[in-house]
């Protein structure tokens, strides 16, 4: 008789993880799988493939030129910034330097920001009226704008992600082999280019798959330095905004696509090997930080260079913020302040709302999806962690451009509502969700399943009342993030933002087509301050292991 229970209790549990399983199947076919196959449906047409806006876009010399021209800025901006990363973590991991808290915290501060912030820091230095071209070199030069600027402005914006992938990278080498080359006789030199960086080839390739789809989603960034120099994701801008042809942009958006999901592929297929390492256990502690005086001199060198080449960006949107005219006028005023809180005070507001809801809604679908994936049996639960990661390889612009054309028309209109913006943002960091997810679940032992399994408790229960409490750390962390990466998004929410609920990123850009430099800039500073406000107010708010939200739910 009590087996009989506790047989029908398993199988309640598991038809209500079937249930779950065929809910969370429905979100991702509503908001993936049908925006892109609407996508596709209008690049190919009307079933003439011959004719279709894909195939008129494929002979189209100029659109061919310019995915020639997004393949070249993503793999120099894969080689340049490779190099740039590989070197700053070798310097802070190998080399003995001073001040590296400092190093690795402007290293990391391009990530709290949108990278469009990095153009206007460059346009207002390097521009026609730029502060070193114009006031102190007396040039009045377009050297900017085109393919040098923009891959300086993406290098910034984007050399961060590749840093801490190869911070990562040499903190996870075991140190006896390191060791043993120095034995050996072998120079520090010597030592990176035999063994260390061989060992870390498949990290290498990480790095500048990473970068190289980073590229291509950039839309900001080209927009306002593109130049002579067109890129896909501005062009399809351009296409749907300035000329309003739907069918071109949906073309040129699978164009896009294409490559990214080749890079995305190759990533994923490069991330399965990265688990080699030397033959035997693994080493001892992480390797010591030496080397010559000559090399120290060389790694400070470097990491001052990045960081003061990061901080001057800041520091003159900073200055562009509280000058009458950057470049012209630099009396000190609030006027730019003014101006935006009482302009824009609904787009930090609805940007903040907006923000929080998609990271709370992020997190909590990607850990449902991360648990049956994780801790069940079911069928075709492959398939549904798949189509949750996705949309890393689909670029934001098309994602954006996706949604905005799916959801304008029946059974679903969302047109101008939130909720398009807050799918679009869920969308974006939803695989950030279940991988996070996935990666807190594998710390939680089985063993606490089966108990609480044993004790009478379903899965419902059991995910409630043992799982939930103990991922909560990875919760907090995903959702900051989460956040991050929502409200300094441009390219996934610049078709879906409407005159009801704006955004900053947007009215960033907008504010620049119009030359308001010191409203965009006093904006950005009010979004970087919002940014850090969530960053370190978050943990601090409800400490790193939650106990205030602990003891408040019971």
């Amino acid at each position: 008789m009590a087996a009989g229970a506790a047989g029908g209790q398993a199988s309640a549990g598991g038809s209500g993880a079937l249930a779950l399983q065929l809910a969370l199947g429905a979100f991702l076919l509503l908001a993936i799988a049908w925006p892109m196959a609407d996508l596709l449906r209008r690049a190919l047409g009307d079933g003439d493939l011959a004719a279709s806006p894909l195939a008129t876009a494929l002979r189209d010399p100029f659109a061919r030129r310019v995915l020639w021209n997004t393949l070249l800025l993503g793999a120099a901006l894969a080689v340049v910034g490779t190099i740039l990363a590989t070197a700053c973590a070798y310097a802070m991991t190998r080399i003995d330097v001073p001040w590296k808290p400092l190093w690795h915290f402007l290293a990391l501060l391009p990530t709290i920001s949108p990278p469009i912030l990095m153009a206007l820091g460059l346009v207002l230095l390097y521009g026609r009226r730029g502060i070193v071209t114009s006031g102190l070199l007396g040039m009045k030069t377009t050297a900017l704008y085109g393919f040098w600027g923009l891959l300086v402005a993406q290098a910034i914006s984007y050399f961060p992600f590749a840093y801490l992938l190869m911070l990562n990278q040499f903190r996870g080498l075991d140190a006896s082999t390191e060791e043993a080359a120095r034995t050996l006789g072998a120079s520090s030199w010597q030592v990176l280019r035999t063994v260390s960086l061989p060992l870390m080839a498949p990290g290498l390739a990480a790095s500048a798959l990473l970068l190289f789809g980073y590229s291509f989603a950039d839309l900001g960034n080209p927009l306002l330095l593109g130049g002579d120099f067109p890129v896909m994701s501005a062009q399809i801008y351009m296409a749907i905004i300035g000329m309003y042809d739907v069918p071109q942009g949906a073309a040129l958006a699978i164009l896009l696509l294409l490559p990214a999901a080749l890079m995305f592929a190759a990533h994923k297929a490069i991330g399965a090997r990265m688990t080699f390492a030397g033959v035997g256990a693994r080493g001892a502690a992480a390797a010591r930080p030496r080397g010559s005086r000559r090399a120290r001199v060389a790694a400070l060198c470097l990491l001052g260079g990045v960081g003061a080449i990061i901080t001057l960006q800041y520091a003159t949107i900073l200055a562009g913020a509280f000058t009458q005219l950057f470049g012209i006028n630099h009396a000190p005023t609030l006027r730019h302040f003014e101006a935006v809180l009482a302009r824009q005070r609904g787009a930090l507001l609805d940007t903040f709302m907006l923000g929080v809801a998609a990271a709370a809604l992020s997190v909590a679908i990607g850990l449902l999806i991360a648990w049956v994936a994780a801790r069940t049996r079911l069928r075709g639960r492959w398939l549904l962690d798949a189509v949750a990661a996705a949309p890393l390889a689909i670029p934001g612009t098309v994602i954006g451009l996706a949604f905005a054309l799916a959801f304008n028309e029946r059974p679903l209109v969302l047109t101008g509502t939130a909720a398009i913006v807050v799918l679009a943002f869920v969308v974006r960091s939803l695989p950030y969700g279940v991988r996070s997810g996935v990666a807190a679940l594998d710390q939680v032992h089985r063993s606490l399943d089966e108990a609480s399994t044993t004790m009478g408790a379903g899965p419902a229960a059991t995910f409630r009342r043992i799982l939930l409490p103990l991922v909560r750390p990875a919760l907090l962390a995903g959702m900051v993030f989460a956040f991050t990466r929502s409200v300094t998004t441009l390219s996934a929410v610049i078709f879906v933002v409407s005159p009801h609920w704006s955004l900053v990123t947007p009215a960033i850009l907008s504010q620049m087509d119009r030359g308001d430099v010191g409203e965009a800039a006093a904006l950005s500073v009010l979004v970087v301050l919002m940014v850090l406000a969530v960053v370190h107010g978050v943990p601090r708010l409800f400490g790193p292991d939650w106990r205030g939200v602990r003891g408040a739910g019971g």
